[in-house]
């Protein structure tokens, strides 16, 4: 039986860090990176020891790569790209869809208007619902193609990251055995509350309009703190503070 590991981790540099040392530690045939499709050949010339950064400005100059959000996305992941040569004969793809991140700037264009709104006391709970639940949809769209890719790839020993549960639950319909190592936890304001939207939409939970404004202010206070200490320590300090209080 095929088997695949899915490292859950955060956006974060200390969070791809710790993936990277797993990485290294371990024995896969392949690697599945949550890039697009269409970035796979920049990310294996890293794999063959070009430079990162020339890779990322090459990815610009063709537009694979747009905006600040982009650019914070391969910053973060910088440690798991620089751990990529020293991995032997691993073969390397990146799974996402290449419409992905035309569909999250989208998400992230219009989360920054409502946070705008919200920051000045307008929390307009049926507004942030239909985003994120917009946002998980077009996410529950691209996993089965996801997983296809994956699966039309794999060796009998890989290695993923981040894949989505619906992603996971596909390669298990194919016969794949999943296992899940949890790096780092997910713990923002809208990721807690994207996960209450989808069990919503499936049915197993109802989400009350009190709990909608009370994450988004949480998510107020993680924005400020972001603006503050820079994101990756206000990730931290956020997921710290989450482990002592239990507030999950």
């Amino acid at each position: 039986m095929k088997e695949i590991t899915n490292l859950i981790t955060v956006n974060t540099r200390y969070s791809k860090s710790k993936a990277a040392r797993i990485l290294v530690r371990s024995s896969y045939e392949c690697l599945f990176m949550d890039f697009t499709r269409n970035q796979e050949d920049f990310i294996r010339e890293i794999a063959r020891g070009s430079a990162p950064e020339l890779m990322i400005e090459e990815m610009e100059q063709v537009g694979l790569i747009h905006d600040p959000e982009d650019t914070h996305d391969y910053w973060a992941a910088r440690p798991l790209l620089e751990c990529l040569p020293v991995l032997g004969n691993l073969e390397l793809y990146c799974y996402r869809d290449g419409a992905s991140p035309l569909l999250s700037r989208d998400t992230a264009v219009r989360t920054l208007i409502l946070t705008a709104k919200a920051k000045m006391g307008k929390i307009d709970v049926n507004e942030w619902k239909d985003v994120l639940k917009d946002s998980i949809f077009t996410s529950l769209k691209s996993a089965v193609s996801e997983a296809e890719y994956i699966a039309a790839r794999a060796k009998v020993r890989n290695i993923c990251l981040d894949a989505s549960r619906e992603v996971l639950n596909s390669l298990s319909g194919h016969g794949f055995h999943v296992k899940e190592i949890v790096v780092d936890k997910p713990c923002k304001p809208l990721d807690i509350l994207s996960a209450k939207l989808k069990r919503e939409m499936f049915g197993d939970e109802i989400v009350r309009d009190e709990e909608v404004e009370h994450l988004v202010r949480e998510h107020i206070r993680f924005v400020d703190m972001s603006i503050e200490l820079g994101y990756d320590r206000a990730y931290w300090q956020w997921s710290s503070r989450d482990k002592t209080t239990g507030d999950q």
